[in-house]
């Protein structure tokens, strides 16, 4: 299969949001997170906070700003 094929069957999301890093303050968080065909927004979410969770972040994924993104250009980062 290959990627062009792969991309179209990819969800990808742009995220960023204020976060508290432990030991260190607020921070400004941002990334991207791609799922399968299908990846809801709600998935992402949680996908993003456990992400966050075990680099000692902590935040409200209210918080959080969600953006569609082109996943033939993106990198997971949650």
């Amino acid at each position: 299969m290959s990627n062009a094929h792969t991309a179209s069957h990819v969800v990808a999301y742009s995220w960023h949001a204020w976060v508290t890093v432990s030991g260190q303050g607020r921070a400004f968080a941002s990334g991207t997170v791609t799922g399968p065909h299908g990846y809801c927004r709600a998935r992402a979410l949680r996908d993003i906070g456990a992400w966050l969770g075990a680099h000692n972040c902590t935040g409200h994924l209210a918080d959080i700003t969600l953006l569609p993104a082109n996943p033939s250009t993106s990198s997971r980062s949650a």
